[in-house]
């Protein structure tokens, strides 16, 4: 009776693995394979290792960043900050310009009852800026084509801007201002004279109505300071002014 073995011819998978096995393990190079194959795997080992450790430290930066930032925007929006609400809903700047806006519409309320008071509500055009008041009027009010004196009706009109002005304490600068036509007859050569002359004349009446000359100043600025165009008769006309800037604000303001 013939074995496994013999029926195949001696060559069954089972014998063939075997001797495979056998010839590996009896040949001396396959051990060298083997062992430089495991060093290999070895010395390459730390390699992954250090790959883990950086990823877990960039990952902490990212994460203490993360948290710095957040902490940074909180102390932004904490009560302390001078951006924060003084009153709930209502900001500290938005408070600011509200209390702004209520001074400059409590100041013109003051001016245009005090021009109305001394009949120069009609007569007077008035600009308010941050710390002034720019009172207008049309230099024929008060003077003639070209001239300097005043007249009585002038002086009384003058009398009502010294009433005026005495409801403030800050000072106040009488500037002339004179179209772009040039003086062609009369004693002033230019408008730069005319101007200066006309602003003087102002000044001095205004001090001898009281008006401590301490207060006062002229200026002359001949056509400089437009307020229309010098090419039309109506520009031209509105152009010939004369101003009285004054120091405007709580501490100019005689209380009544």
């Amino acid at each position: 009776m013939k074995t496994p073995d013999e029926k195949t011819g001696g060559f069954t998978p089972h014998s063939s693995m075997e001797a495979v096995r056998s010839h590996i393990l009896s040949d001396p190079d396959s051990g060298m394979y083997e062992e430089d194959y495991s060093n290999d795997v070895t010395h390459d080992g730390w390699m992954v290792a250090y790959l883990d450790l950086m990823t877990l430290l960039l990952a902490l930066f990212i994460i203490m960043g993360a948290v710095s930032h957040a902490k940074a925007g909180m102390k932004m929006q904490s009560p302390s900050s001078p951006q924060k609400t003084a009153t709930q809903g209502t900001p500290v700047s938005d408070n600011a310009t509200i209390k702004r806006q209520g001074q400059r519409q409590g100041m013109e309320d003051s001016v245009q009852r005090i021009l109305g008071s001394n009949s120069l509500g009609g007569v007077m055009d008035y600009k308010m800026s941050p710390g002034q008041i720019r009172l207008q009027m049309h230099a024929s009010m008060l003077f003639d084509a070209a001239g300097t004196g005043l007249s009585d009706k002038a002086m009384h009109t003058l009398k009502n801007i010294a009433l005026v002005l005495h409801n403030y304490r800050g000072k106040v600068e009488v500037a002339g201002h004179t179209d772009n036509i040039p003086l062609s007859r009369g004693r002033y050569n230019s408008n730069w004279e005319l101007s200066s002359a006309r602003a003087s004349a102002v000044v001095e009446a205004l001090i001898s109505l009281g008006i401590p000359p301490e207060r006062l100043h002229a200026t002359g600025f001949a056509d400089t300071m437009p307020l229309a165009s010098n090419a039309t008769p109506e520009g031209r006309s509105k152009n010939r002014r004369v101003e009285f800037v004054v120091e405007m604000g709580p501490e100019f303001l005689f209380e009544r």
